[in-house]
């Protein structure tokens, strides 16, 4: 059996404690706890294959040098756990790699969800093919405009400019955009960005 590793980096010991216990109460996991950016870059290249949990806001470093250390290595998936994160610093991790994106507090269940689909990626080297296929279909369910705004949401431009370039009042572009969620069956604009990250998209 593969051991799965999950290297916690995270500046609360009590946090890092929690997660740990929750993780280790739903199945097999080899845990490594890390207070800062520095103590896991530091060991990063002794380190095996496995998960990374990230708290973006780490005291007195930050964890965008691990976002930007593991962008592109197949050997470790991240995922960003914090209670500071934007919708700007969610896209940036998406296209640093990130399985997925999570504000404290979050529902554990999400979050194992998203760390069996890390280590499904780091054992085949892919996303489950089952859930790229509905992400693919859910967002080519979008018609013209809905997806030209979601596009631009996903490039980080604001609702404002995306309303000036798309020649619409701020009401009619929030009808629009609400159509948008609606269509692709997400409760929030993060959890679309989650879904068009997925599916490859734009």
């Amino acid at each position: 059996m593969t051991i799965r590793r999950l290297y916690i980096v995270d500046d609360e010991v009590v946090v890092r404690a929690s997660l740990v216990s929750l993780v280790q109460a739903h199945g097999d996991f080899e845990c490594h706890e890390y207070a800062n950016s520095d103590s896991f870059l530091a060991v990063l290249d002794s380190l095996e294959p496995g998960c990374v949990i990230l708290d973006l806001q780490l005291g007195q470093s930050s964890g965008q040098s691990i976002l930007h250390a593991l962008a592109g290595n197949r050997d470790f998936r991240m995922i960003v756990v914090t209670g500071y994160g934007d919708l700007g610093t969610a896209i940036e991790g998406f296209r640093a790699g990130i399985v997925d994106f999570f504000q404290k507090p979050y529902e554990m269940r999400q979050l194992l969800d998203a760390i069996d689909r890390a280590f499904h990626q780091i054992e085949h080297g892919a996303e489950r093919a089952d859930l790229v296929a509905d992400a693919k279909a859910r967002i080519a369910s979008l018609d013209p405009l809905e997806a030209q705004i979601l596009a631009g949401l996903m490039r980080g431009q604001t609702s404002q400019e995306l309303a000036r370039a798309l020649r619409l009042d701020a009401r009619t572009f929030q009808i629009h955009r609400a159509r948008a969620l609606e269509t692709v069956a997400v409760p929030t604009l993060l959890a679309a960005i989650r879904l068009a990250a997925l599916a490859g998209w734009p």
